[in-house]
């Protein structure tokens, strides 16, 4: 009898957030498929050298000295839709297959909307008036400087899932959409036409950022694309962190060149706490990396990790 694949967790997050793969484990070991969380780190490194595929919370990174040591690994599987945690180059040289779980597109989408939505409006003053007690609009300055969102443009840098589905809700509300991605000729939506990085900070009333972070776009937005901006422009991000100068960011929110940033990503996380520019400031709206979060996305996850886990055995199979 063919011995049952075996998957288990680098980086479990029973360790940490009291999570359960009873989900999981139903699904998979219908499949006939084995999947054991270890209990510590000793039974962590005992398993990862044994194991045919490996799962990444992302709390760690997978380069190459932790590859090293997957002695029978086929297959490491991203249990978020980012990829960032993994040495994609290091994995494709030992001939391990690198996939992603793609749960939370609507929630990132709509948590990135919210976002916008929020800085248009100057959310982060206007609960500092009202906390004050403060009801007299003409002593706010800040709303002076609220647009009217139809018309607008928003650029989305990325246009994966996550960036369409932003560019569906934000036409919504009125404004026109183009994007930018890594294939300038590829057409991905009517209404989201692609254009250059640069035009698009050049076109841009608000830019929400929708990419991947890998070796190529970390800092994607740095000095030179905020000095391209529309003064006063909206500037989102709920993708990583590190897509995003921080330093020019803070510049340009000095400057005025970024009128309000609302971020739910930082670089790092937490961010450091000591002369953090980007802390306490009424044109900075920040949430806590949870533009992922929802109770669907949750099941999702579950369910949509152990399925992927299937597929890809079955493709390494059929190519073996």
């Amino acid at each position: 009898m063919a011995e049952r694949p075996l998957v288990t967790v680098v980086d479990p997050l029973t360790w940490s957030h009291g999570w359960s793969y009873a989900v999981e484990d139903e699904i998979l070991s219908a499949a006939d498929i084995d999947l054991k969380i270890p209990s510590d780190e000793a039974e962590r490194d005992r398993l990862i050298a044994i194991a045919d595929v490996v799962i990444s919370s992302s709390l760690i990174t997978i380069d190459q000295s932790w590859i090293a040591r997957m002695e029978r690994c086929r297959a490491i599987l991203c249990y978020s839709a980012g990829m960032d945690a993994v040495d994609k180059q290091a994995a494709a040289a030992a001939g391990i297959l690198v996939g992603n779980v793609n749960a939370s597109t609507d929630d990132v989408a709509d948590h990135t909307m919210m976002m916008l939505l929020a800085a248009e409006r100057r959310l982060g003053a206007m609960m500092e008036a009202t906390a004050a007690g403060q009801w007299d609009l003409t002593a706010i300055p800040e709303v002076g400087a609220i647009r009217r969102l139809r018309g607008q443009v928003l650029g989305i840098v990325g246009t994966g899932l996550i960036g369409r589905a932003t560019a569906v809700r934000a036409r919504a509300f009125g404004f026109r959409t183009i994007g930018t991605r890594r294939r300038l000729n590829e057409a991905v939506d009517p209404d989201l036409p692609i254009v250059s990085l640069e035009e698009l900070c050049r076109t841009s009333d608000a830019i929400a950022v929708c990419a991947s972070l890998s070796d190529e776009s970390r800092q994607l937005i740095g000095r030179h694309q905020f000095a391209l901006m529309k003064p006063g422009m909206i500037f989102v991000n709920a993708a990583r962190g590190g897509l995003v100068d921080e330093e020019a960011l803070a510049d340009a929110l000095d400057s005025g060149q970024v009128g309000v940033a609302a971020l739910d990503v930082r670089d790092p996380e937490p961010p450091v706490t000591v002369n953090d520019r980007l802390a306490d400031r009424t044109d900075v709206i920040s949430t806590p990396h949870m533009a992922a979060a929802s109770d669907g996305s949750r099941a999702d996850l579950h369910r949509l990790a152990a399925e992927n886990i299937i597929a890809m055995l079955a493709s390494i199979n059929r190519r073996s």
